[in-house]
């Protein structure tokens, strides 16, 4: 059998300057809106320009990595599509401005009040009175429509959105395949372990799930607790109890709790992640590919 090859078709920086016109812009947004594929003349009309000369010209420079050319007509390739989703997305064009949001539940840490921000991009949970913070990205258009009220349920569920995709093994940024392991916050250089405050230093020895893209090299790491909710096993614990864990917003979920996440042993390595539902109990043991090796119900 013969692995996948990648053959580099054009240069980055070809790529987008084939981008940097008004025009091929609005090109891309015609086809986007339109039911099908488009007509030179039709696309000519949609995009309104007068110049057939000038218009074929830059629908050229387009073709073959964003726009192909059918019996039909022109469409878009998935390039096209990414790329207007992208615009869609607001993450280039469009910015958001969030007065904190005050959380109902409690810092897990200390019991102190959490809020939610929300700034370039990225949604920090917080405590007031430690040093606990959570962040990660959503883009802008993710709150669209979004009541004041709803913001912190759809920041979780993107976040759990997010993590099922990790989970299946696929950078959210590019799309290449992840390796996953198990590291300590002491460990982990994105969790900025050196800068953990005396007053939560016990968090220091507990495991992170950590996931390296094999392709961009972007590094995610997330607690336990959270890179596990989703798992088959632990869905099926609260959906027999009468609940479905995946309602429930994910900074309430064991994340750096000494009490619910701990290495076991080193050799082999070994970490484990309790998660309760009333007076019941699960642990999922872990090694040090990330892989479940035992589970514990009681």
């Amino acid at each position: 059998m013969i692995d996948p090859r990648f053959v580099e078709r054009a240069e980055p920086e070809e790529v987008f300057a084939a981008l940097s016109e008004e025009i091929r812009i609005a090109i891309l947004r015609a086809l986007w809106t339109t039911d099908g594929p488009a007509t030179f003349s039709a696309l000519r009309e949609a995009v309104g320009s007068p110049d057939s000369g000038r218009f074929n010209y830059h629908l050229d420079v387009l073709l073959d990595q964003f726009v192909t050319k059918t019996d039909d007509g022109y469409e878009l390739t998935q390039a096209g599509k990414r790329i207007n989703g992208a615009i869609e997305a607001g993450s280039y064009t469009t910015g958001v401005q969030l007065e904190p949001v005050r959380l109902e539940h409690p810092c897990r840490t200390c019991g102190g009040e959490l809020s939610l921000s929300y700034e370039d991009e990225t949604v920090t949970v917080g405590c007031g009175d430690c040093p606990t913070t959570a962040q990660f990205a959503v883009p802008p258009s993710a709150f669209s429509n979004c009541t004041r009220e709803a913001i912190p349920r759809v920041a979780s569920r993107y976040l759990q959105a997010t993590f099922h995709r990790i989970d299946a093994g696929f950078c959210p940024y590019c799309d290449g395949s992840l390796q996953s392991t198990v590291e300590t916050v002491a460990d982990s250089k994105e969790a900025a372990a050196e800068a953990v405050p005396e007053e939560i230093a016990d968090v220091r020895d507990l495991p992170l799930a950590r996931y390296d893209c094999r392709r961009c090299g972007a590094t995610y790491t997330a607690g336990l607790g959270i890179a596990f909710h989703q798992h088959p096993t632990v869905i099926g614990f609260y959906r027999d109890r009468g609940e479905d864990v995946r309602e429930r917003l994910v900074w309430t979920l064991p994340s750096l709790d000494p009490d619910r996440e701990r290495v076991r042993s080193t050799d082999p390595f070994r970490a484990s992640v309790t998660f309760d539902c009333g007076d019941d109990r699960l642990t999922l043991t872990v090694d040090a590919d990330l892989d479940v090796v035992d589970v514990d119900s009681s």
